[in-house]
């Protein structure tokens, strides 16, 4: 857990991810396979790190099917082994395939917030059930991994958000410039200047941005404007 307390901000999520999955590896070195569940804003599943392409393998059938474990904990924040050898398993389809990979035992552990679950963390193993000391020490790395992504996700929303503020920005700026030219070169106000990259936008299916880009550098280098 310390390790996951020394986890810096700065890498994108999806590094941020794969070194919680490195983490729990070693944490948890009696799992064989250990995956990541996230949630994105539509409630959509997807394994955003894994520990070995087993795990992957057994998160996708349920994603495929819309059942199983991880979807279960990740969505309702409930904790839920799976024994594929149980004459009467709660997902037969999903135990049907890990039985064939040779797995003995499974649990998904919800990753959890207080108002929330951002998701889960998966555990494989081929080599027998999981021991009560290993999914004890299983849930309270969840319980802080899950702080651990959130505040990853909250860095990496707000560096997406300033992305595109400086984007927004700079078409803002570029688009005044083009405007500038027209406005020079045929004596028009700014709003007709506008209107006229817009319908330049339209009539050639080019982003406004671009047109205007291309006004400008087309001027530096002293070829007469068109819009």
């Amino acid at each position: 857990m310390v390790e996951l307390a020394q986890l810096l901000l700065g890498d994108a999520l999806s590094a941020y991810v794969h070194r919680v999955v490195d983490i729990a590896a070693r944490a948890l070195p009696e799992v064989d396979a250990i995956s990541i569940t996230l949630l994105d804003d539509h409630g959509r599943a997807r394994t955003a790190a894994m520990s070995a392409p087993l795990a992957a393998l057994l998160d996708e059938r349920q994603y495929a099917t819309g059942f199983g474990p991880c979807l279960h904990a990740a969505t309702t924040g409930d904790t839920l082994q799976v024994d594929p050898h149980d004459p009467a398993p709660a997902y037969p389809d999903f135990a049907a395939l890990a039985r064939h990979h040779g797995v003995k035992a499974t649990a998904a552990l919800a990753l959890p917030l207080p108002h929330h679950v951002v998701g889960a963390l998966n555990l494989y193993t081929t080599t027998g059930p999981l021991p009560p000391a290993t999914l004890e020490r299983a849930h309270t790395f969840a319980a802080f991994a899950a702080v651990a992504l959130a505040n990853a996700a909250a860095h990496d929303d707000s560096l997406r958000m300033a992305d595109q503020l400086h984007q927004a920005l700079a078409s803002r700026a570029v688009i005044d410039q083009a405007k500038g030219i027209l406005m020079a070169t045929y004596g028009i106000d700014g709003d007709e200047a506008f209107t006229r990259l817009s319908q330049t936008s339209q009539r050639t299916n080019t982003k406004l941005r671009d047109v205007a880009a291309d006004l400008v550098s087309r001027t530096r280098t002293s070829n007469p404007p068109s819009p």
